[in-house]
């Protein structure tokens, strides 16, 4: 059919413009009235929600869509169906949605059954990804042995238990309950998982298990097979044999087939009604079970606002089968278009496995309407609700068209390494990345390492090594002191660390709905935030980000904690204030607004860390966001290179190791000889060990510049071979700027093991649990699994 296309309303012309320019600048302009404002602030809202309506989603699509056309061999479920994200939400919290409304309370094991198979799902896409081969079926029967022990029963009880019913069954599963409102795990399903653990062979459609018929594994089965299914015809067969695993009888796995096919066709779009007859048609004659094709063909000459009864369903289906409660689940959702409370009544109106057609019934309508209609019966599921959003917005990013094209993205399960093959690959992912859990703790360890090390230094920063000495002995400061303030106040350098963390943060944000390709408008807004706590009022300080924010807003602004001035750069100050006034552009590598090379801008290197796994781009993330408000190549590329340094650190690479690929890189750059020579003499340095902290300042200056930070930092850290406290007292210790010296050392220290930073310097540590948090946050926005929570939108706006 011809697509026709509707002409835009001004208004609506203005929205699109608007959202297509926010990705290109970062500076926006006055919204053009009220109106424009207040639509643009409604989409925010709908964007933020992931339980939003569905046409919310593909509206998002034609507004980000820059005309390209997928490429046929990435074109995905994900990347070809802007609802199909919502649609899956539906499907999964429709589960627990309808398992809460059969049990009258919030758990929900069987739901919790589901997501662990979708899990497993999402990590044999990822060993296809990586190796070109997985087996679905056996990611199925995987995800469904991972419940057993919340479920109360351990791997040695199922074989006991199966031992004994061996006895009294003849090796058969239990019989089908007559009515299952309450209970835990499918009987069945549990009883042959004991079988397996004993070492039975899973079961096939040609070489059953056994010879039950109930209805268990069927919404398992019908979920995994619809979102692996590439095309109908295997999404049919997929839910056939993962249903064969545990359940032998015909009509306990073949209606599993049809179930996928179903839901394969309603993640894609159209009704229930329509995608049932396809699938019954595409099955044949022979694979269909009559119960389901009578539901199909009853469902088409009922009434419409007609509802079968009781006895309507139990005379065309044994309700006890899978193929009965497919059959139930089916008319109660063809019968009640938009009415899930009026669903869930029909298809637990019988005698048979009541929970099964209600979870049927459940997913059936999450598929059709998504997330948004699933209120209007219970309220969330508190429990499940974010496992339920987590796994989906993983199963979206392996599924989706990213998956395809970035083949070997951070956030894969690891895998063992092939022969030849180094742990550490050669092949890094291009583009957009996630880091796994692992890196997580190490990156929340450099950012407190920082703030240590700037804590700590602040204390004698600008002094002299003899005034040092004559205060605190030969050895010089080794502990916090109060030095006219609480012990351990942060200072300026982790003020700006934590508002920059918080600006990528919300890059990350913007950058799951639309193109973003650098971070730095994002950062630039939340340097004129930092710029508001020193003082000056937010129309002040604002700038052109007054527009769309009549009002500083995210959740670290309102912290007072942070509104106290700590002898800020001048630099820093000066370039934002003009900005503030319109005197200053963002500044940018090719348009640089001063030519400052001042070590303010070091620590940048570590929040750029997070952006992309490439180095090049690491690099130049991070040259870009030391250019904001430090132009001097020194500056740009010191960060930059320093930022190469923390991204190994968090795959785990040595510290010496990472240094030399930081010099590698910066080899390249024209204009990077000066930073090139001062990692070579710092790397050179160390290898001496300890010096006097006259030949430091001798060597690498005072460390008010980048290069001189850069270089007392990086052989601070070299020097101390792993020892924290070592590092970072040499890294303070000396005539200059030991508080960007001690930062940098100890983030690079921190970030080199997996041991958190001893408790007797974080004790004392000012704002320790802001810092923590903040640095939290951020590996959480760029890990393997990102909140979608609409808290999470509040604390960091995509703005």
């Amino acid at each position: 059919m011809e697509k026709t296309t509707t002409p835009l309303g001004e208004n609506e012309a203005r929205l699109l413009a608007r959202l297509r320019a926010d990705r290109r600048r970062a500076v926006r302009p006055p919204l053009r009235d009220e109106r424009e404002r207040d639509l643009l602030n409604h989409w925010r809202l709908l964007r933020a929600d992931p339980h939003g309506p569905l046409w919310a989603r593909t509206l998002e699509n034609g507004l980000t869509d820059t005309g390209s056309v997928p490429r046929a061999e990435t074109g995905t479920l994900f990347g070809d169906c802007p609802e199909a994200r919502g649609r899956l939400l539906g499907v999964l919290r429709g589960c627990a949605v309808a398992e809460a409304f059969v049990r009258r309370d919030t758990e929900t094991p069987r739901t919790t059954t589901i997501l662990s198979v979708v899990d497993e799902m999402v990590r044999a896409r990822a060993e296809f990804r990586r190796h070109g081969e997985a087996d679905p079926v056996e990611a199925a029967l995987r995800g469904q042995r991972c419940p057993l022990h919340p479920h109360g029963a351990t791997h040695s009880e199922c074989t006991d238990s199966s031992a004994r019913r061996d006895e009294a069954t003849g090796g058969e599963p239990p019989a089908a309950p007559r009515s299952s409102p309450g209970g835990e795990a499918d009987p069945v399903t549990l009883f042959t998982l004991g079988r397996l653990e004993e070492g039975a062979r899973p079961g096939t459609p040609e070489e059953p298990v056994n010879t039950a018929e109930s209805a268990g594994a069927v919404p398992v089965a019908a979920v995994a097979a619809a979102l692996w299914a590439e095309n109908p015809s295997s999404a049919l067969l997929l839910g056939e044999r993962m249903a064969a695993l545990t359940h032998g009888g015909l009509r306990g796995h073949r209606p599993a087939g049809i179930a996928a096919l179903v839901l394969f066709g309603l993640l894609r779009g159209g009704d229930p009604r329509s995608r049932a007859v396809e699938a019954v048609e595409l099955a044949g004659h022979e694979r269909v079970c009559p119960e389901v094709a009578e539901a199909v063909r009853l469902s088409g000459f009922r009434p419409e606002g007609s509802r079968p009864t009781r006895r309507n369903l139990e005379a065309a289906a044994d309700c006890r089968t899978g193929a009965g409660v497919l059959a139930v689940a089916l008319r109660a959702v063809i019968s009640c278009p938009g009415d899930l409370a009026g669903a869930l009544r029909v298809a637990v109106d019988h005698g048979g496995d009541t929970l099964v057609s209600a979870l049927l019934c459940g997913q059936l309508f999450g598929a059709h309407h998504g997330p948004d209609r699933l209120h209007e019966v219970t309220g969330r599921v508190p429990r499940l609700d974010p496992l339920i959003e987590r796994v989906t917005a993983e199963a979206v990013r392996e599924f989706g068209v990213a998956s395809d094209e970035d083949p070997q993205r951070e956030d894969s399960p690891p895998t063992a390494p092939t022969s030849g093959e180094s742990a550490e690959s050669d092949n890094e992912p291009t583009g957009q990345y996630r880091i796994s859990e692992v890196w997580q703790g190490r990156f929340t360890h450099c950012v407190l390492g920082c703030a240590v090390g700037e804590a700590l230094g602040g204390a004698v920063a600008g002094d002299s090594w003899q005034e040092i000495t004559d205060r605190y002995g030969p050895s010089g400061l080794l502990e916090y002191v109060p030095a006219g303030h609480p012990s351990g106040r942060i200072g300026s350098e982790t003020q700006i660390l934590l508002f920059t963390l918080e600006g990528m943060v919300r890059a990350g944000v913007a950058r799951r709905g639309t193109e973003v390709d650098l971070p730095t408008g994002y950062v630039q807004h939340a340097y004129q935030r930092w710029l508001h706590t020193q003082h000056l009022s937010w129309p002040r300080a604002a700038g052109g980000f007054l527009s769309v924010a009549p009002e500083p807003d995210g959740w670290l602004v309102g912290l007072r904690g942070l509104f106290q001035t700590r002898t800020p750069g001048r630099t820093m100050m000066r370039t934002l204030i003009a900005f503030a006034k319109g005197q200053r552009e963002m500044g940018a590598p090719e348009t640089p607004e001063t030519d400052s090379d001042g070590g303010t801008a070091l620590l940048r290197a570590v929040p750029a860390a997070l952006w992309n796994a490439d180095q090049a781009e690491t690099f130049r993330v991070a040259a870009e966001l030391a250019g904001l408000t430090h132009g001097h190549p020194d500056a740009r590329l010191g960060t930059a290179s320093l930022a190469v340094v923390v991204s190994r650190l968090l795959r785990e690479v040595p510290l010496s190791e990472s240094v030399a690929e930081a010099l590698a890189m910066v080899e390249r750059q024209e204009e990077g000889e000066r930073v090139r020579s001062t990692l070579a003499t710092a790397v050179d340095l160390a290898e001496e060990g300890p010096v006097p902290p006259e030949r430091v300042t001798g060597t690498f200056g005072t460390g008010f510049t980048a290069v001189g930070a850069l270089g007392i930092g990086v052989y601070s850290a070299l020097c101390a071979r792993g020892d924290f406290d070592l590092g970072i007292r040499t890294a303070v210790n000396h005539s200059g700027d030991s508080a960007v010296c001690g930062a940098v050392a100890g983030g690079l220290l921190a970030a080199s093991t997996p041991d958190a930073v001893e408790e007797r310097w974080t004790r004392e540590l000012e704002l320790r649990e802001t810092v923590e948090r903040m640095a939290t946050d951020a590996a959480l926005e760029f890990g393997p699994a990102p909140p979608e929570t609409p808290e999470w939108f509040e604390r960091y706006p995509a703005s």
